[in-house]
């Protein structure tokens, strides 16, 4: 079982205009993440790569069932498990 913990935006920016506090993540993944990522060779996907690219990944990566949860005490998070 793999647990993850993402910010839980969608991957498609128009589905993301209402949430709270988009435009600072927007500027974080543009600012920081995507630059560390591609320094590194990664992917660089950036915060506000989505619920939906994430769990398409972890289908790719041999995990088979992959459920998504929000908590809510937690507005911004997405909450992953993943099983082969």
């Amino acid at each position: 079982m793999f647990l993850m913990v993402e910010f839980g935006g969608s991957s498609r920016l128009e589905n993301n205009l209402s949430h709270p506090i988009a435009p600072f993540l927007y500027m974080m993944s543009v600012m920081h993440c995507m630059p560390v990522s591609l320094g590194q060779g990664g992917e660089a996907l950036g915060t506000m790569w989505g619920v939906d690219l994430a769990s398409e990944m972890l289908a790719l990566a041999g995990f088979g069932d992959v459920q998504v949860s929000r908590l809510p005490h937690d507005a911004f998070n997405a909450y992953f498990v993943a099983r082969p």
